[in-house]
């Protein structure tokens, strides 16, 4: 079951520093993401269709966020990695 206080907290956490100004507030949206995805992992549709719209909608943008994050590290470090050495 999804620790709804926390997906709120952490939700909270994310669009207070969505417009990442300063070092902090990007290691702030960072982390709160990769909590998020901890917190929502088990999440599944039948979950989903049983919460309200807004903590569906929470979840939802709490994946693709982490989806477009892991896609975006991949992309600039993925070269490095994958070298064969």
């Amino acid at each position: 079951m999804i620790d709804l206080e926390d997906l709120h907290k952490t939700w909270f956490i994310i669009s207070k520093n969505k417009y990442m100004k300063t070092d902090a507030q990007v290691i702030n949206f960072f982390r709160a993401i990769q909590q998020g995805k901890n917190i929502v992992k088990d999440a599944t549709p039948e979950m989903l269709s049983s919460m309200n719209a807004d903590i569906a909608d929470k979840v939802k943008r709490i994946n693709l966020l982490f989806d477009m994050m892991k896609e975006a590290q991949k992309k600039a470090f993925g070269g490095i990695i994958d070298k064969n050495y």
